[in-house]
């Protein structure tokens, strides 16, 4: 039998062996940078977005007909093959080294791609100046090549010879259009001496383009040369006065740097001399906003929308208006028109789902966090759709949805363990609740989030020496944890009558925290405990006027009963059991009263 090494392969098959490769991802050069799941805020600066910069994917490589014909001989494959399992161990510099020894000498522009890729991977800027100058040798039309032997120049601190690939590439490019490309890759490298060298090599080289002098902003703001970047882009505007980006970068430039008077100044300026700008006018609705001007930054919004109703950004800056102005239906609308328009938007589905667990439309928010793909938001969304799922379908079957999640980091499996132990607790199930607690702890005994979870749920147990164990820990780790100062507090008041030493934890949270609700209802009750009515009255009502829950009302309705102010207290009982006829603390609280309200449910039957 003819041993494999011993075969000569085709060029087909030198393509089949570098598709099964490990996949490198150039994070620095091609990730896109994602908003946050909250949508977009009332007051948000609105930014520019760079150029991405794609890589050719292995499957287009494979089929590409410019391929060099030579046999693959065994010390080749021998090479591919090691480079493949270092690759996979993490020897990132065996790797490298192999495949570009490989590409060298097979003369294979897809070897001198993955030996570049590696080196990159492994931040070795040198190696991968080497990769990427013989993948242009090889394959000099590819963008690919250019873009990423010039990253690794940039990365390397070989100015020089960077700006002479860009010279070269200049020669046959169009520069307004090129030096986008180039301020995306100068960004993403993040070497702020190159990247601004050549940036200042552009400006002076080509003085008469605005564009090359918004692009080099673009980098020197990236770098935090604030200076350099406000002179360019003034230069920018004087030969194009009504530029919106140029002004988007000039108003972003003097948010940065703190300069919001000047900034207000600027935009206000700018609209009125260009009232058709959409950006711009987006720009001065958010201004507006920050001054809490929410009806005029709407009414300019739905302005905007007129002239451009399928802006992406007007509609979710609607959206989120509409939201602060407490008109939900209004920011569902603008949302869903988003939605129309461009359906692979996560951020406009999670605006959607937030606002249908607002409404109670339980089942429509577990749908639209279940359809949400973006990794950014992927393992919260489905953290989301499992909370949806106790309220459709009960506890097991949010379990259940938990368990099907599988996290990526230790702070994701911690959120996991998190959230599972809050929907046990809600179902009243807390013994399964510490059961699961105590298993994760055992992973890691010093979590504070874990000892803090424990002590809430030994709490609720009535096992006050446990409980009071954890919170202490909790509390010598991370001295400032006024939830857990807050919770110790509450408990002691609740559950002993150590009720000097509650009050001093208590006060030592509501230092930290003076206007939360939590903290100042525990206050509240361990004032009542001690029987200083008026005064937890006093704290109670600004816990109640702080967040109106049903737990704060069933302690506030206690004191004012118990102080004689039965009307006031019934009150306020009743009010909160329209809201939930089955919360357990109001419940309690009303049975041992001798309470009674009718169900509104059964009313209604």
């Amino acid at each position: 039998m003819t041993n494999f090494y011993q075969r000569s392969a085709s060029p087909y098959l030198l393509g089949k062996i570098l598709m099964c490769m490990v996949s490198v991802s150039l994070v620095g050069a091609c990730a896109s940078s994602g908003s946050g799941p909250s949508g977009v805020s009332p007051d948000a600066v609105i930014g520019l977005n760079a150029d991405q910069i794609e890589v050719v994917s292995d499957a287009e490589l494979a089929s590409d007909p410019d391929l060099p014909m030579q046999d693959l001989d065994a010390d080749t494959l021998e090479k591919l093959l090691l480079s493949n399992l270092a690759s996979f161990t993490g020897q990132w510099d065996q790797a490298t080294l192999n495949a570009l020894d490989v590409a060298r000498s097979s003369g294979d522009f897809r070897v001198a791609r993955l030996a570049t890729m590696l080196a990159l991977r492994n931040d070795d800027y040198v190696t991968a100046a080497a990769g990427g100058r013989l993948w242009v040798e090889l394959k000099p039309a590819s963008e690919d090549a250019q873009n990423m032997y010039l990253l690794s120049l940039v990365g390397a601190g070989e100015t020089g010879e960077a700006i002479q690939a860009i010279e070269k590439q200049a020669q046959h490019r169009q520069m307004d259009d090129y030096v986008k490309q180039l301020a995306a890759l100068l960004v993403r490298q993040k070497n702020d001496v190159s990247g601004f060298a050549i940036a200042s090599y552009l400006v002076e080289q080509y003085p008469d383009s605005a564009q090359v002098l918004l692009s080099s902003a673009y980098v020197a703001e990236s770098f935090d040369l604030y200076e350099a970047a406000e002179a360019w882009v003034a230069k920018a505007l004087v030969m194009r006065p009504s530029w919106d980006l140029a002004a988007q970068m000039k108003a972003n430039l003097l948010y940065a740097q703190g300069k919001t008077e000047q900034r207000s100044e600027f935009v206000a300026e700018f609209v009125e001399a260009n009232p058709k700008s959409v950006a711009m006018r987006i720009n001065h609705a958010a201004e507006l906003a920050r001054g809490k001007d929410y009806q005029g930054a709407y009414q300019l919004i739905l302005e905007v929308l007129q002239d451009a109703p399928n802006n992406n950004g007007a509609l979710q800056y609607a959206g989120a208006l509409a939201e602060a102005l407490g008109q939900p239906d209004r920011a569902i609308k603008h949302y869903k028109r988003a939605m129309q328009e461009y359906p692979q938007d996560d951020d406009v589905r999670w605006s959607l789902a937030r606002l249908a667990v607002g409404q109670e439309q339980y089942i429509t928010a577990e749908r639209l966090f279940s359809e949400i793909r973006r990794e950014d938001l992927l393992f919260r969304a489905s953290i989301q759709a499992a909370n949806m799922r106790y309220e459709t379908q009960g506890v097991d079957a949010a379990i259940d949805a938990l368990w099907s999640i599988e996290p990526t980091s230790s702070e994701e499996w911690l959120e996991l363990v998190e959230t599972r132990n809050f929907l046990l607790m809600r179902a009243l199930r807390y013994e399964e609740a510490l059961g699961y607690i105590n298993e994760a702890i055992l992973y890691v005994p010093e979590s504070v989030e874990l000892l803090y979870a424990r002590a809430l749920v030994t709490a609720e147990l009535n096992r006050v020496e446990l409980a009071e164990q954890d919170f202490r820990r909790v509390i010598e780790i991370q001295p400032d944890h006024a939830n857990a100062l807050n919770a110790l507090g509450y408990t002691l008041a609740d559950q002993t009558d150590r009720y000097e030493e509650a009050r001093e934890l208590i006060q030592q949270a509501l230092q930290m925290r003076p206007k939360d609700a939590h903290i100042l209802d525990s206050m509240g009750w361990v004032l009542y405990r001690m029987q200083e009515y008026a005064e937890a009255i006093d704290y109670l009502q600004q816990a109640y006027a702080a967040s109106p829950e049903i737990e704060i009302a069933a302690h506030l309705g206690e004191v004012l009963w118990e102080s004689g102010e039965t009307e006031r207290a019934t009150q306020v009982w009743e009010e909160s059991f329209k809201q939930d006829s089955n919360n357990p603390v109001l419940n309690k609280t009303l049975e041992r009263y001798g309470i009674r309200f009718p169900n509104a449910a059964a009313s209604a039957e």
